[in-house]
């Protein structure tokens, strides 16, 4: 499995002369995608369906649980990083530390997944996993992470996701009212127009 890792590993590093074109789109892929997904949580919330929002709450939920379980795993299982060992060629600049599982790739597909499972948005998860597989495509390409750290980020966010739409109910009932009446309290406070962020109370 380790040998499979490693040989995987570099079929998708970069070379040791890699185009700077490709290396420049990498590096955006790995490092900046997520900040875009967790803009498309918040604006969903604000502009989207509010009848939804005990989905996409479930699905932030489940991301935390998800990197929670991440710090769990690292304590029971270290992994070097690929330059930890000297192995391929390293492009970006990251801290020597444990490398298994990802936490970008488990915060993609665990949005991405929880956005199916819970029905949230079907069109918005399968953009999110697609792009969770370019970050980990990324992250593997720039030499910081190996593939198997990617696949057991799929698979923590694929529990996870489950957890999520069994979450979705009782948040709806219990915390979504609480949470839409302090947002609507809360915009109402900073002066924000409702035509620009309509209020959950216009839509009852």
């Amino acid at each position: 499995m380790l040998a499979l890792n490693e040989r995987l590993f570099l079929l998708i590093n970069a070379s040791a002369h890699p185009d700077g074109a490709l290396v420049a789109f990498a590096s955006f892929v790995a490092n900046d995608v997520v900040v875009a997904v967790a803009l498309v949580l918040v604006a969903s919330w604000a502009w989207g369906d509010h009848g939804k929002r005990a989905a996409l709450l479930a699905t932030a939920g489940a991301t935390l649980v998800a990197l929670g379980v991440n710090q769990l795993l690292g304590h029971l299982w270290y992994e070097p990083r690929p330059f930890m060992i000297g192995l391929g060629h390293t492009l970006s600049p990251h801290a020597a530390e444990n490398s298994f599982p990802s936490d970008h790739g488990t915060f993609m597909f665990t949005i991405g997944l929880g956005l199916l499972a819970t029905g949230a948005s079907r069109f918005w998860g399968i953009v999110v996993c697609l792009a969770g597989v370019a970050v980990a495509w990324a992250r593997v390409y720039l030499g910081v992470h190996f593939p198997i750290d990617m696949a057991g980020s799929a698979m923590v966010a694929g529990a996870c996701s489950l957890l999520a739409a069994a979450a979705e109910r009782p948040l709806g009932r219990h915390v979504v009212p609480f949470g839409n009446r302090l947002y609507d309290r809360s915009l109402d406070l900073l002066r924000f127009p409702s035509t620009l962020f309509p209020r959950t109370r216009s839509r009852a």
